[in-house]
């Protein structure tokens, strides 16, 4: 399914804070097929409780793929939101499956970098794009004068 395609420079009026987590899997190993196939599907039980529960405080995910392994991009109201689906079953569950089958091996790499971004303290320019990343979590608007370049964006 292909997204809709904006014509012309569109911005994301990212207009509250929010955290930006970043979570990805590498594979090291790649023969060993039965320790990272595992890891990869046990993402998707995950992405669907989040988008199915808009109350756990996630807005978004944007899946980046490369020939080792997979990065997502998610978006989420705030770091204590974050923090307590990690602290959830279903994470859990697949943080103790992780741990129980690969742990140190090597095999497969998990990684994951939060940051907390303050109102104003972001900007977004998307030229001829479906909508992507912030635009799918804030207003996704034209550009105007006050929005024509990044220091505007950022509201100096």
């Amino acid at each position: 399914m292909s997204k809709k395609i904006y014509d012309g420079r569109f911005i994301a009026n990212a207009d509250e804070s929010l955290v930006l987590f970043i979570i990805g899997i590498r594979i090291n190993k790649i023969l060993s097929f039965t320790k990272w196939i595992p890891v990869f599907t046990a993402m998707r039980p995950m992405i669907n409780e989040l988008y199915q529960n808009p109350e756990l405080g996630f807005f978004h995910t944007e899946f980046l793929f490369s020939w080792r392994g997979v990065t997502l991009i998610q978006y989420w109201t705030n770091f204590e939101a974050l923090e307590a689906y990690a602290r959830g079953e279903t994470h859990s569950t697949a943080w103790r499956n992780f741990n129980s089958k690969i742990k140190d091996d090597g095999s497969v790499g998990i990684y994951h970098e939060t940051y907390k971004v303050q109102k104003n303290e972001s900007e977004a320019i998307y030229n001829n794009m479906p909508k992507f990343g912030l635009s799918n979590v804030f207003s996704h608007m034209p550009v105007s004068s006050n929005t024509n370049t990044a220091r505007h964006r950022m509201g100096k």
